[in-house]
C-alpha cells in the first residue's frame, strides 16, 4: 500500500515536482530578458553594419561608371572623376561613418566610456607611452608612404630644387657658378636660376634643413624626423591650450592625419614649416605664464624666424593674432625682464632680416630681391598660374570654397574631417590656434592662389597638426554635451564612436582611391630613372625631350628631370635636349661619357643612343 503524505511536505512535494518558487521564476525572467535584449542588440549592430556596407558598396560599384575615380596630377583645378568620387564619399560615406558608429556604440560602448574618462588623468609614464607610440607609428605611416606609394621620388619639381638646393649648402656653398654660357642652357629647369650663378629660388629654411641629411646622403630621412618631433611638440602644445584629455587625443589622430602624414613622406617644406611654427607656439606659450623668463623669447623668436625662413607667406600670417597677443602681454607686464627679452626677440628677427637680406644679395645682387622675384625676371614666371581668370574678388570666393572642400576631405580622410572643429574649447589660447590656422588659407585665397594638390591643398599643409588639435577638442567638448542630454549615455557612446567609425571609412574608401591613383602618379615620376636602370647605365647623359607628366594619366607635378649634384658625379646626368646641333656642344664638353635622347613616342617613354 503507498504510502499518502500530507500537511507542509506534501505542499513541498507538489511545489517541487510541478511549480517552481517565485525567487525561481524571477530569476528565469531575467536571465530570459537579458537574453532577448542580447539578441536584440546584436540584430541592431548587424543592421547598422549592413546598411554602412551598402552605402560603402555604392561609392565603390560608382567608380565603374565614373572613370574609377581617377584622380589626375598636373593640372589645376577639378576633374570629373574626382568631383563623382567626392560627392559620392561626401554623401554615403557619411551616412556609413553613422551607420558604423552606431554599430560600435552599441558594440564597444560600454568601454568607451571609462576609456574616455581614463584619456584625462593617464599617468606621466603612460603620457610618455603614449606620445612615443603615436611618434612611431607617424614615422611608420610616413615611411609606408614613401616607400610604398611614391617610391621614394620627387613628385613635384619643387622637390627636386629643395634637393638641389640643400646639396648645394651641404657643400658649404649658397650657389655653384653656372656651366660656361655655351652649355648652360642644358641645366636650366623649374624653379632653378641659373643667370651665370646656379640656384634654387626657395627660401634657405627648409633646405638647410634638408642639408643636414644631405651630408650622408639621407635627405629623404629629415621630413620623416621633423614628423616625429612635431607630434611630440603638439603634444605639448595641445596639453597648454586644449587640456590633457584633448592633447591625447590628438596625440591618437596625428598617425591616422592624412594631411599631415602624407606631405610628410615628400620633401616639400611643409614639415620644416610646422615643426618651426609649433615650437615658436610653445614659447609663447610659456611667455604668457613666465615672460620674464628669456629662454622662451629666444625659442619663440628662432622658431618663427625658422618658419618664415622656410615658407614666406603662411608663417607670418600665421603669427600675427600670437605676436599681438604677445604685444598685449608685454604692455600689462611690469617686469624689466620681460621688457629685455621682448627686446631680445625683436633683435632676433632683426638679425634674422639682415642675414636673409645678405643672402638675397649673395644669390641675386639685390637684397630685397629673392628668388622668386627673379625668377619671374629671369623667365616670366608667375607664381599666380592657374588663377582663376575673372575679377576680384571671384578668384578670392573661389579659392576660399576650393580649399574648404580639400580640407574637409584631406585633414583625416574622413567624409567631414572639419566636423568636431566648431566645437573646440573656447579659451583664448583656443581661439588663438583657431583665428591663426584660419587666416592661412585666407591669405592665399585673397591673394588668388591657387593650390596644388598634389597630396592634399599643399600650400598650406603645416596647419594639419593644429587643425587635428582643435578637432580633438571639439571631440571631447562634444562628448561632454552629450552626456548632459537626457539621452546622453547613448548619445555619448555614439560621438565617441564617430571617430573610428569615420577613420574605418578612411581606409576603406578615401585612402584606396588615393592611393591608386598616387601610385600612378610615382610611378610616372619615377619613369625617367627606372628606365635608365633598367639599362644599366652608367656615365651617361641623358638628353630629356619630353617626359610623360604632361602627356598619361594621371599626370604628374613633376614636368622636368632631376637636377645633377653640385660637383656632377652623377652617374646619369639629366639635362635639357637643345635639338642636335647644339646637343654636340655639350656631347664635346663630357667626352667619357655616353649619350642618350629621352622621349615620348607613342604614349611610352623611350630612350636611344646618340653618336657624337
Amino acid at each position: 500500500m503507498r504510502d499518502t503524505k500530507f500537511g507542509p511536505e506534501a505542499d513541498a512535494g507538489r511545489l517541487s515536482a510541478g511549480t517552481m518558487s517565485p525567487e525561481m521564476e524571477g530569476r528565469v525572467s531575467v536571465s530570459s530578458r537579458r537574453r532577448g535584449v542580447a539578441l536584440t542588440t546584436l540584430l541592431r549592430i548587424l543592421l547598422w553594419t549592413i546598411l554602412a556596407a551598402l552605402c560603402l558598396a555604392v561609392i565603390s560599384t560608382s567608380g565603374l561608371a565614373n572613370g574609377y575615380y581617377q584622380i589626375y596630377y598636373g593640372r589645376f583645378g577639378w576633374n570629373l572623376p574626382e568631383v563623382a568620387f567626392l560627392l559620392h564619399y561626401l554623401f554615403f560615406g557619411t551616412a556609413a561613418t553613422f551607420c558604423l558608429a552606431a554599430a560600435l556604440s552599441l558594440g564597444i560602448g560600454v568601454s568607451l566610456d571609462p576609456l574616455f574618462d581614463r584619456l584625462g588623468v593617464l599617468s606621466r609614464r603612460a603620457t610618455v607611452v603614449a606620445v612615443t607610440a603615436s611618434a612611431g607609428a607617424t614615422f611608420v605611416a610616413i615611411t609606408l608612404v614613401r616607400f610604398g606609394l611614391l617610391r621614394n621620388t620627387a613628385i613635384t619639381d619643387d622637390e627636386n630644387a629643395y634637393v638641389f638646393m640643400a646639396r648645394v649648402f651641404a657643400s658649404g656653398r649658397l650657389y655653384l657658378p653656372s656651366m660656361p654660357p655655351e652649355i648652360r642652357p642644358f641645366f636650366d629647369n623649374q624653379f632653378i636660376i641659373n643667370d651665370g650663378k646656379w640656384y634654387g629660388i626657395y627660401f634657405p629654411g627648409h633646405p638647410l634643413t634638408l642639408a643636414l641629411g644631405a651630408l650622408v646622403g639621407a635627405e629623404q630621412w629629415i621630413p620623416s624626423l621633423a614628423a616625429v618631433l612635431t607630434v611630440a611638440l603638439g603634444f605639448l602644445v595641445g596639453r597648454r591650450i586644449v587640456g590633457a584629455r584633448a592633447a591625447t587625443l590628438s596625440v591618437l589622430l596625428f598617425p591616422v592625419t592624412v594631411y599631415f602624414v602624407f606631405p610628410s613622406a615628400t620633401l616639400l617644406a611643409h614639415s620644416t614649416a610646422a615643426l618651426a611654427l609649433l615650437l615658436f607656439v610653445y614659447a609663447a606659450i610659456r611667455i604668457e605664464g613666465s615672460p620674464e623668463v628669456m629662454r622662451w623669447w629666444i625659442v619663440a623668436a628662432i622658431g618663427l624666424a625658422w618658419a618664415v625662413l622656410t615658407r614666406p607667406l603662411g608663417p607670418i600670417v600665421f603669427a600675427m593674432p600670437w605676436l599681438f597677443w604677445l604685444s598685449l602681454r608685454l604692455k600689462r607686464s611690469s617686469s624689466p625682464r620681460a621688457l629685455v627679452g621682448g627686446a631680445l626677440f625683436c633683435l632676433i628677427g632683426l638679425v634674422s632680416i639682415i642675414l636673409f637680406c645678405a643672402y638675397n644679395h649673395a644669390l641675386t645682387g639685390d637684397p630685397f630681391q629673392t628668388g622668386y622675384q627673379r625668377l619671374r625676371e629671369f623667365r616670366d614666371y608667375s607664381l599666380l598660374a592657374g588663377k582663376l581668370p575673372a575679377p576680384w574678388p571671384l578668384p578670392t570666393i573661389y579659392e576660399l570654397g576650393h580649399t574648404i572642400l580639400r580640407l574637409n576631405f584631406w585633414e583625416f580622410g574622413w567624409p567631414l574631417s572639419l566636423l568636431f572643429v566648431p566645437f573646440f574649447r573656447r579659451t583664448s589660447r583656443g581661439v588663438l590656434l583657431l583665428l591663426s590656422t584660419s587666416v592661412v588659407p585666407l591669405a592665399y585665397a585673397l591673394l588668388g592662389m591657387t593650390n596644388v594638390y598634389a597630396v592634399g591643398p599643399t600650400h598650406y599643409a603645416e596647419i594639419a597638426v593644429p587643425l587635428a588639435i582643435l578637432s580633438a577638442s571639439g571631440f571631447e567638448q562634444l562628448v561632454e554635451r552629450a552626456r548632459a542630454w537626457s539621452s546622453g549615455e547613448g548619445c555619448s557612446r555614439f560621438v565617441m564612436a564617430v571617430p573610428a567609425a569615420a577613420t574605418i571609412c578612411m581606409f576603406l574608401v578615401f585612402l584606396p582611391v588615393h592611393a591608386t591613383s598616387l601610385r600612378q602618379m610615382s610611378q610616372l615620376a619615377r619613369a625617367p630613372y627606372d628606365l635608365f636602370e633598367e639599362e644599366g647605365l652608367a656615365r651617361a647623359v641623358v638628353f630629356v625631350h619630353s617626359l610623360p607628366a604632361l602627356n598619361v594619366a594621371p599626370g604628374s607635378w613633376a614636368y622636368y628631370p632631376r637636377n645633377p649634384r653640385p660637383d656632377l658625379s652623377d652617374p646619369v646626368l639629366f639635362v635639357r635636349y637643345l635639338g642636335p646641333e647644339q646637343d654636340k656642344q655639350l656631347m664635346r664638353f663630357f667626352p667619357d661619357r655616353k649619350f642618350y635622347v629621352m622621349g615620348m613616342r607613342d604614349g611610352r617613354l623611350t630612350m636611344a643612343p646618340v653618336e657624337p
